[in-house]
């Protein structure tokens, strides 16, 4: 259905559905990608922020920034669109509940649960500080707790420099009230507020002087366990100068801490802990809200991101990009723009064709041959890219990270991969060769091929990879162009018996039992694969997504630690 949500604009290309409501930032619609079915979810800043150029120049440098963000504790954003009429982020749609929610209808969630999800917020501050992304206002409703309890963190920079403090005063830094600039130590402080929440069903400050009781009040370590008091001495202190460095350096104060207090399992409980809450908060109704609020009242976040009128790190459906993070499935990528399909050639007559045997194409008309000819040749020209990885249904997997092609060899790549059961939180992996490296302890060890990492890698591997692409239209028994995108299916017992990628298709086979592949794939106007989906059964029964986005092509370099 149409939705008009600033002044009658809309994102075009895409089927609105409901409004999740926002706040001073803008509002958050669910939505569709009308071409290939990708379920996203589409932020419209408020008008108030539209004009401000000041913020608009700095939220599209952090929206670059933010694209090159690769961590599954933060949520993906495929682009910031802008025109005459309106701003808005399209990003991941992730199925999931904010903990927002879930602090409205459960209150303190337990040390933990309150762990975890200090840790996965963290993990997501992290890597977004090491592009220069600073948050600047945390709050539970920007933390979103997924199916399998992981926290996921979203909506960077909505605040205008200046106003981070009284746009969240419950987690505002003493400095921000100020006017310093957000940092990476105010969004160490907001993040251990929130934690303090967990804990507590509270913020650690509250009254009508916000601003006083940040800079004097004494830090109220008293009401939470004695084992996590000093997390809040240091996350909560006055001076920035006295909180952790970074928060990697807080990472490693906290997991110190909660092996000492609860043992090496307390990360698999809090999870588990926080799953289950999670699972409540979303089947029970929100209480009403109390007049002093944490946030905004949305069970979908979702997280900016740019690259300016263009669509290429989307793709379809579930992680459709498909984005599977531990095992729930998320929403995704869009592959095309709308574009009108190409006709195809009408057959030659009889008197037009030669007398030795002419190549039968496959139905839809489009000839792989030259096309593949094309792409290996494009690719061969920047072997190597940045990808993001999905894989939804049977066998959950998401990866991103770089490859690069290795003449004569199989494909180099490093990445941050995940799945489920053993292998559920994220793990740095690099693969040179057969030998594959885990990142333990912040040093690189090896992985035997029987590892869960290892195994996943390698499963990323191959579904990243050229030649799965190729393969793909190669054997493809069915193949339309529609835009820039190629649609079709190929025979499941052909694709096994491809060099390589063979044990990929072999696989989803016997997961699956379809016959066939269904994919779709989006290439640049250089011919270098941008984007791409594969299905094998069906959505009703067991069946798996695959999805692949790819950017900045060029020479890469994987190499094996020293």
């Amino acid at each position: 259905m149409a939705f008009n949500v600033v002044d009658g604009w809309t994102v075009p290309g895409f089927t609105h559905e409901r409004d999740l409501g926002g706040g001073a930032s803008g509002r958050v619609v669910p939505a569709v990608d009308d071409t290939t079915g990708t379920r996203v979810a589409i932020r419209y800043l408020d008008r108030r922020l539209v004009d401000d150029q000041s913020f608009m120049a700095r939220f599209s440098e952090l929206a670059r920034r933010l694209t090159q963000v690769e961590d599954p504790n933060v949520v993906d954003v495929y682009d910031f669109v802008t025109d005459a009429g309106g701003a808005a982020v399209v990003m991941q749609h992730v199925e999931g509940v904010s903990l927002r929610r879930v602090l409205a209808v459960q209150g303190p969630v337990g040390p933990l649960a309150a762990l975890s999800t200090l840790g996965g917020t963290l993990l997501g501050l992290a890597a977004a500080h090491e592009q220069d992304a600073v948050h600047g206002t945390i709050r539970p409703s920007d933390v979103l707790v997924d199916e399998r309890g992981n926290a996921v963190v979203g909506d960077f920079g909505l605040a205008p420099p200046g106003t981070e403090a009284q746009t969240v005063p419950a987690y505002a830094a003493p400095e921000l009230w100020e006017g310093a600039p957000a940092t990476v130590a105010t969004d160490v402080y907001a993040a251990t507020a929130v934690f303090f929440e967990c804990l507590t069903g509270r913020p650690p400050y509250a009254g009508r002087n916000m601003a006083r009781l940040h800079r004097e009040a004494p830090i109220p370590v008293e009401e939470a366990p004695g084992p996590l008091r000093d997390l809040l001495r240091r996350g909560l202190a006055k001076d920035p100068a006295d909180r952790p460095a970074s928060v990697a350096d807080f990472l490693a104060v906290l997991e110190e801490a909660a092996i000492s207090a609860y043992g090496p399992s307390w990360e698999a409980q809090g999870r588990g802990r926080l799953t289950e809450l999670a699972a409540e908060a979303a089947r029970r109704p929100e209480p009403k809200k109390s007049s002093r609020g944490t946030g905004r009242n949305a069970i979908v976040t979702a997280a900016a991101q740019p690259v300016r009128g263009s669509r290429t790190r989307w793709i379809a459906a579930g992680v459709a990009t498909l984005v599977v993070i531990g095992g729930a499935a998320f929403a995704v990528t869009a592959l095309t723009g709308g574009e009108k399909e190409e006709p195809v050639a009408a057959p030659p007559t009889p008197a037009q064709q030669s007398t030795s045997p002419q190549p039968v194409l496959p139905e839809g008309g489009v000839d792989p041959a030259p096309l593949v000819a094309r792409v290996e040749q494009a690719t061969a020209q920047a072997p190597g890219a940045k990808f993001d990885f999905a894989r939804d249904g049977e066998g959950a997997v998401r990866a991103k990270g770089t490859f690069a092609v290795v003449p004569g060899a199989r494909p180099s790549y490093a990445m941050t991969v995940k799945g489920t059961g053993d292998a559920r939180n994220a793990g740095k992996t690099l693969v040179v060769g057969d030998r594959f490296h885990g990142e333990v302890s912040r040093e690189w060890r090896p992985l035997p091929a029987d590892n869960p990492y290892a195994a996943l890698t390698e499963q990323v591997r191959r579904g990243t990879s050229v030649a799965t692409v190729t393969s793909l239209l190669r054997t493809a028994t069915e193949l339309r162009k529609d835009g820039d995108v190629y649609k079709g299916a190929a025979p499941a017992g052909t694709l096994a018996q491809v060099p390589g990628v063979g044990p990929l298709y072999a696989s989803l086979s016997r997961t699956t039992g379809a016959p066939t592949v269904d994919f779709a794939i989006r290439l640049d106007r250089l011919n270098r694969p941008a984007a791409l989906w594969l299905r094998s059964g069906d959505p009703k029964a067991k069946h798996a997504v695959l999805q692949t986005t790819y950017a900045d092509w060029g020479r890469k370099s994987v190499k094996a630690p020293g």
